[in-house]
């Protein structure tokens, strides 16, 4: 998708997510891509642009790009984890290394 596609607003989502672990996050990211994408070939723009887990508060936060905090409640709940809080933001990525995993 171009830029000139989107609506350029970014969503922060929040899950409650007790004992995440690596393989049930990579799980989580997996999902929530393929729904993201199913979206968006139906015409809901929607795009998982990174996650964040925190484990000692048992919380994961995604960041989405979309055109409505709709269209990120939808990709969520279709992908077996519905948001429990969705926020507008404004977020901004500095870099963007081609394997961000490679860093942790």
């Amino acid at each position: 998708m171009g830029a000139s596609e989107w609506q350029q607003t970014c969503y922060l989502v929040e899950w409650y997510r007790p004992s995440i672990t690596g393989d049930l996050l990579d799980h989580t990211i997996d999902q929530l891509d393929e729904c993201a994408a199913s979206l968006s070939s139906k015409g809901s723009l929607v795009q998982l642009l990174m996650t964040l887990a925190v484990p000692s508060d048992d919380v994961v936060f995604g960041v989405f790009e979309a055109d409505s905090t709709h269209s990120v409640a939808s990709a969520c709940d279709r992908a077996g984890i519905p948001a429990q809080r969705v926020t507008a933001v404004d977020a901004r990525v500095v870099h963007q290394p081609e394997n961000v995993q490679g860093l942790m």
